[in-house]
């Protein structure tokens, strides 16, 4: 038998900027038409009611902060919740503004019954900071005019659903208001009173509206439901109460997101290389940070510290009202076996060790060293990627010196010529850059390397320790 969920979010725009971490102010979010529509429990408890006006509000509360409605902020932050859930429940359709339907019956073997599936589901909505109300019916329209009530139980009994559906006011349910007002001019204003009412009866009194909503209550008419899909990566975004001017004041809401992608990268048992922090800025351009860690984290902690280190290198071009947190792609954890015999030199690895380097210094400051495969010797070295594992080449040539010049300086002195020459050339064997490379002694003892061009000038590359 079908059995849907409903999950109500009442205020989920304003729950959402609670989560910035300022939880004491009062906050109430403001309609197109100066009416508060969601607000939170600072505000109720100083008297602030929904639907009230502006001015009694103010009164009532002199530190009201009013924040306005997004519809598109909030559809956001709505979908973003159901990728959450989807770890639970495989079936989740979206009911924006401020709802979602979720498909309990396929997901009950998985469980082993509903008291299984109302612990795990439970758990989850447990870690997320909005307020919410539920309920369960055998029809999506039922399920949501239930919660819409705060009826709050995750019961199969249908009977139970039914008898609370027949006493619902029409007020909750998706029925236009020009419908409801004539309904109620009939002495009808419960849906028990509607569903009493033939199918016939109503069809010639009224038109295909209320037919198709009655049809889909019952589940006589077939309803459907745009079910999401995983999205393969990870994006939040937080709105900040007011503005923030200073970099080390972003850590506070950051870490939120942070514990959001940590709960998701646990779920998938995988971590991530690269997180892009978008700061809007108000009346200035979308700062874009990338922060980097070489190992792959997945614990917000380790994240914070990487992106505390990164923002102090960083100066805000204005005031920031908003956070974006995104990670496009996730990689699977992969065990760490270490040996046991082995003494413990720090809790820090040497690939987080290189994170935490170039999130302080920058990833141009921090590389590696290896050989190349070049016969000059401002050739033979590169810079690799740290603790990358390089290709073997060619063994190191004897008789180098310990300290290379940045440039070849012109010899001016007298030098005692022990041994040589030893002829190199660039790549292709370019006769006219060819060098012959010499070691000398000057008259205070130190021993160069040097060499002769095709022209017959004297240079010194290098000195021996």
């Amino acid at each position: 038998m079908a059995l849907y969920l409903y999950l109500h979010f009442p205020a989920l725009q304003c729950d959402s900027l609670t989560d910035s971490g300022q939880q004491s102010l009062p906050v109430a979010v403001v309609d197109a038409q100066h009416s508060i529509v969601q607000l939170n429990a600072q505000a109720a408890a100083q008297g602030v009611q929904l639907q009230m006006s502006l001015a009694t509000a103010a009164a009532l509360c002199h530190n009201l902060q009013l924040i306005p409605y997004q519809r598109e902020q909030q559809q956001a932050v709505l979908l973003s919740v159901a990728q959450q859930l989807y770890q639970v429940s495989g079936e989740i359709a979206p009911d924006p503004p401020a709802g979602l339907y979720l498909r309990v019956c396929n997901m009950l073997q998985l469980y082993h019954g509903l008291d299984g599936y109302r612990n795990a589901l439970m758990a989850e909505l447990k870690r997320l900071p909005y307020r919410y109300a539920y309920a369960t019916a055998a029809t999506p329209f039922a399920a949501k005019c239930l919660a819409r009530q705060q009826f709050n139980q995750l019961t199969a009994d249908h009977s139970l659903t039914d008898a609370a559906l027949k006493r619902s006011p029409l007020s909750f349910t998706e029925l236009e208001a020009d419908l409801q007002q004539q309904l109620q001019r009939l002495g009808i204003d419960t849906l028990g009173r509607l569903l009493a009412l033939s199918a016939a009866e109503l069809a010639r009194r009224f038109d295909n509206r209320l037919v198709s909503y009655l049809g889909r209550l019952r589940g006589e008419f077939f309803h459907a439901l745009n079910y999401i899909r995983p999205e393969p990566g990870f994006s939040r975004y937080l709105e900040l109460l007011y503005d923030i001017h200073d970099m080390a004041v972003l850590s506070a809401p950051l870490s939120k997101l942070l514990q959001q992608l940590q709960q998701q990268l646990e779920r998938n048992n995988a971590l991530c290389h690269q997180l892009t922090l978008r700061l809007y800025c108000r009346d200035s351009d979308t700062q874009c940070i990338s922060i980097g860690s070489a190992q792959g984290e997945y614990r917000a902690a380790n994240w914070l510290k990487l992106c505390q280190l990164q923002l102090e290198t960083n100066r805000l071009q204005a005031p920031v009202y908003g956070l974006q947190l995104e990670v496009t792609q996730f990689a699977p954890q992969q065990a760490q076996s270490e040996d046991l015999f082995q003494p413990q030199q720090g809790n820090v690895s040497a690939l987080q060790l290189v994170s935490l380097l170039q999130a302080r210094l920058g990833r141009e400051a921090v590389s590696g060293l290896s050989l190349q495969n070049r016969h000059l010797p401002e050739q033979a070295s590169g810079r690799p990627l740290p603790l990358l594992q390089s290709q073997p080449g060619a063994a190191a040539l004897l008789q180098r010196p310990a300290f290379l010049l940045p440039q070849p300086v012109a010899l001016r002195e007298t030098i005692e010529i022990s041994r040589g020459p030893e002829r190199l050339c660039p790549d292709g064997w370019q006769l006219a850059a060819q060098r012959d490379y010499f070691i000398g002694r000057n008259k205070q003892g130190q021993w160069l390397w040097l060499y002769r061009t095709a022209q017959q000038q004297w240079f010194v590359h290098g000195l021996f320790s």
